[in-house]
């Protein structure tokens, strides 16, 4: 302890500053990801997905292009401009195995010169890839159904005003997106405009969705929330003999119907379980609705629908073709809260939401990439850390953000990692399971897809062509 007026001295001011010119980075980590996604033989079935036409000779490959991008995803950037921040990390640079990392101009242009035919090329390669992998469980896969909003805060094309929850009036983009409970994996999104209801062209996602798995694939149910709640598109799951568990959406008519069920089953603490047949207006015949009241009282916490007609109690509604008991169709249902939370990781950690261009076609080629990178690293968790539950952002900080210094040892090339002790160990443990993994060639892949290649890369002209000057006389 110094006496008064001395100045006090702590271990920040007692340390040396120094520097040094060797290359360094706090992403080490991103060496596992990336060895898992050579192994998998991701830089070929990119080269194959993506279009090019360029013609500049200083140009960068749009393989590397991509790369930075999943690279700046996984770092936790969410714009385009975040690319800026691994522009001059050699490490990174090096990890990546790419000769000059690309600017955020040079991403948003080629990005914005992508059409709707590439766009589909893209999601059809990328789509089969990660499906030809997909082993259904014994009783069948269970699909999720479900809408999200991403908010924007310009005047990209798509970006209107529509449902948002959270900020009313705020221009946003509506996309769709159908998922797997078991494997947790995107397996088919489309980005909508913000002015769509959730069930626009939901019978068209569906043939897509379904066209995109293996004709062996067998599923077990379709869940949804209210939204998709629409005649047509029950109509046609009972087409294709596809079982079903929908959210009802409330209308009056459905009300008196709930308010005269007589026999409920109690089943836990404030709640109760019933079952009747309905018909709505312009069905064909009835359907066999599931209904769940919670006790306001012992169940504050409740949010169904309230009835006038039955005071006390909160609904739930749903409209299902599946023979389970009310209870375990109610508890089925509920388990689609993990789809929820795939979005939300999607959204969050993924920055799913904020890789946004003027171009329509240009934003969906990203947020499309985006949920290509959401199933790989769904499937390192699944195959390396062995562990599905951690999201990005825990990943990011248990695994990926680790000092590294990038030298020499004679030609060889060296990565060292700051690592001591059991995170030194665990750290080993993971590459030696990356490298011990019998993962089907990339030749097998391209010998079985057969897509022909996509329309060259041409840049899109100027948004606003300026008015011609009238000639000199």
């Amino acid at each position: 302890m110094q006496g008064n007026g001395s100045v006090f001295c702590g271990s920040a001011t007692s340390l040396e500053v120094r520097y040094t010119d060797k290359p360094v980075s706090g992403w080490g980590g991103l060496v596992a990801v990336m060895r898992y996604l050579e192994k998998r033989g991701v830089r070929q079935v990119l080269a194959q997905a993506l279009p090019d036409g360029r013609s500049s000779p200083n140009q960068i490959p749009v393989l590397d292009m991509v790369l930075a991008l999943f690279a700046t995803v996984l770092t936790g950037g969410c714009r385009f401009a975040h690319v800026e921040r691994l522009r001059t990390d050699a490490v990174v640079q090096a990890i990546l195995g790419v000769q000059r990392m690309p600017s955020a101009m040079t991403l948003t242009r080629y990005f914005g010169g992508l059409v709707r035919s590439q766009i589909e090329h893209l999601s059809e390669v990328l789509g089969q890839f990660v499906i030809r992998r997909l082993r259904a469980p014994a009783l069948g896969a269970v699909l999720d159904l479900d809408s999200t909003v991403l908010e924007r805060y310009g005047r990209q094309q798509g970006s209107l005003k529509g449902y948002n929850p959270r900020k009313h009036g705020r221009p946003s983009h509506h996309p769709l997106l159908a998922m797997l409970a078991e494997a947790k994996l995107v397996v088919h999104a489309w980005l909508r405009s913000g002015n769509t209801a959730s069930a626009r062209g939901v019978k068209a996602f569906l043939a897509e969705t379904l066209a995109k798995l293996p004709a062996d694939f067998r599923l077990y149910a379709l869940r949804a929330d209210s939204g998709f709640f629409v005649t047509d598109f029950l109509a046609e799951l009972e087409r294709r003999a596809l079982p079903y568990v929908i959210a009802v959406r409330m209308n009056p008519h459905l009300r008196r119907t709930l308010a005269g069920i007589a026999l409920w089953t109690p089943f836990a603490r404030g709640l109760e379980a019933a079952e009747t047949s309905y018909q709505a207006l312009g069905w064909q015949t009835p359907r066999r609705l599931v209904v769940v009241r919670e006790t306001i009282r012992e169940r504050p916490e409740a949010r169904g629908r309230k009835l006038l007609e039955v005071p006390g109690y909160t609904f739930h509604v749903l409209v299902t073709t599946l023979g389970h008991d009310p209870v375990q169709t109610w508890r089925f249902y509920n388990s689609r809260a993990e789809c929820e939370n795939r979005i939300k990781e999607l959204k969050d950690d993924f920055g799913a939401d904020g890789f946004c261009l003027h171009s329509f076609d240009g934003t969906e080629a990203a947020f499309r990439l985006i949920c290509f990178l959401f199933n790989l690293i769904a499937d390192f968790k699944r195959e390396v850390t062995q562990n599905e539950a951690p999201r990005l952002m825990t990943l990011r900080s248990r695994l990926l953000v680790i000092g590294a210094i990038r030298g020499a040892d004679g030609r060889q090339q060296v990565l060292r990692l700051g690592l001591r002790g059991r995170w030194r160990q665990r750290f080993a443990a993971l590459l030696a399971r990356i490298a011990a993994l019998a993962v089907p060639t990339v030749a097998q892949f391209a010998s079985d897809h057969k897509n022909p290649l996509p329309r060259p890369w041409k840049p899109h002209p100027p948004r606003f062509q300026p008015p011609l000057l009238p000639a000199l006389k």
